[in-house]
């Protein structure tokens, strides 16, 4: 796998690496280390299915938790 990407709309250089986000479902939210192509500010990243996977599953289970 390549170290770094280019941002195809910014130009930005991307780096993989962890970040904190949180994953929200109505009043209920848990933060996430969600890994994924990141430039050196807090601007746009890219992420693949494989790094949504964490937030997919932690998602549903906010939303049957909210819904029992």
């Amino acid at each position: 796998m390549t170290a770094i990407h280019i941002h195809p709309e910014t130009g930005k250089v991307l780096k993989r690496g962890v970040r904190p986000q949180e994953v929200a479902f109505g009043l209920l939210s848990r933060t996430i280390e969600m890994p994924g192509w990141y430039p050196d500010d807090d601007s746009d990243s890219i992420h693949d299915g494989a790094d949504l996977a964490e937030a997919d599953r932690v998602f549903r289970e906010l939303k049957a938790t909210s819904q029992s």
